[in-house]
């Protein structure tokens, strides 16, 4: 085998929305959830601020999403990832980070990129238990009088 110190060894060039900084945020629902689940997780945002503004605009209410937050950009992003981590957390009852099959997949849905966002930390209790439920019978004829004016 033969070396050849000529050789052009070629580097990945690095996409422009990801030439910054790295941030991280904890992030923990709000106590008015207490008695029904707990909820923190760590996440890195690994992108630009005007690449945030692309993931927002992506749907549609993106312009109240940054009223309601002052224009932050980033508080909007993290509102919005903390919703999407609740219900993967409540849908699979786990709090496994890998890529493919945790709640890092999250960020391989339409209009997120999982290049710009990683979950380093996720602690998810549910509270919620059968006997938390309550009922009572209804007769047919009380459901349609409730329906109709």
């Amino acid at each position: 085998m033969r070396s050849d110190s000529n050789a052009e060894t070629i580097q990945a060039e690095i996409p422009a929305c990801l030439q910054c900084e790295p941030r991280t945020f904890k992030v923990n629902l709000n106590s008015e959830h207490e008695f029904t689940c707990d909820l923190n997780f760590t996440v890195v945002i690994k992108c630009t601020d005007e690449e945030l503004h692309e993931h927002n605009n992506f749907w549609c209410g993106d312009e109240e999403r940054l009223r309601s937050n002052d224009g932050d950009i980033v508080a909007v992003m993290l509102k919005m990832i903390g919703r999407k981590v609740f219900w993967w957390c409540y849908k699979h009852n786990s709090t496994y980070l890998h890529a493919d099959y945790g709640v890092n997949s999250i960020f391989k849905d339409e209009g997120w990129s999982h290049l710009c966002f990683e979950i380093t930390d996720l602690d998810f209790y549910n509270f919620v238990e059968d006997d938390a439920f309550e009922f009572e019978p209804i007769s047919v004829l009380e459901l349609h009088t409730e329906v109709l004016p």
